[in-house]
């Protein structure tokens, strides 16, 4: 298995974007990208805290919707010990047991699957654009004004919850987790491609990016 992960800062003055993954019980492992809530506070610790969060209750043998629970839980008691309102943040993930992976996500950070260079899966975003995109067609006005608006998110409520998938891998599958600063400023094809031939250049080109970007690469 080949992993690679990278964040970076893109033209903001804090990343409020979080990776995180750990490896337990022989074949399973669970890796995760989330991206802080802009807008509210905090959004760099609310990332670490979701990431933290699901790690720790999947490793004790949590669902993924009781995970889920334990992270707002936790949202909720930082927001309180920092005395803020609300904090927040998107969250994608892949929590794989061999070669079966359950897929989770709230909010427009993305999961991709690639087989044989192809897509096969992609998450469908938790965005106010997307929904829109269902009932008519969108025009320019539309995506300049509801670009960054997400319906779903982990901010501490007590309905916060996650969309999930199961998928059946095979070997040489490729998966991709990134937030939408990430596939906002880079063609997902032109980041795969870079990856599979060993010509990642994206540091020369992070001045271009409007946002923090970051994503996890896996090569089963």
């Amino acid at each position: 298995m080949k992993v690679i992960k990278y964040s970076n800062i893109g033209c903001r003055e804090i990343n409020q974007d979080y990776l995180a993954s750990s490896s337990f019980d022989q074949d399973k492992s669970i890796y995760l990208v989330a991206d802080g809530i802009g807008g509210y506070d905090c959004g760099e610790i609310a990332s670490k805290i979701v990431c933290d969060s699901y790690i720790h209750g999947l490793i004790n043998n949590l669902s993924i919707d009781e995970a889920t629970k334990e992270a707002s839980r936790n949202i909720q008691a930082e927001c309180q010990n920092l005395g803020v309102s609300k904090m927040g943040s998107t969250v994608a993930a892949v929590f794989l047991n061999g070669l079966q992976a359950s897929i989770f996500w709230a909010g427009d950070s993305r999961v991709y699957v690639f087989r044989d260079k192809r897509l096969l899966y992609q998450t469908e975003d938790h965005s106010l654009l997307n929904e829109l995109s269902h009932v008519r067609e969108l025009t320019f006005d539309d995506k300049k004004r509801y670009k960054h608006i997400i319906t779903r998110s982990i901010m501490g409520n007590a309905d916060d919850k996650v969309d999930h998938d199961s998928l059946d891998l095979c070997l040489g599958d490729e998966i991709l987790i990134c937030t939408d600063g990430m596939y906002n400023d880079c063609p997902i094809d032109y980041l795969i491609e870079s990856i599979r031939t060993n010509n990642l250049d994206i540091e020369k080109q992070n001045n271009s990016f409007m946002d923090n970007h970051s994503f996890i690469y896996i090569l089963l």
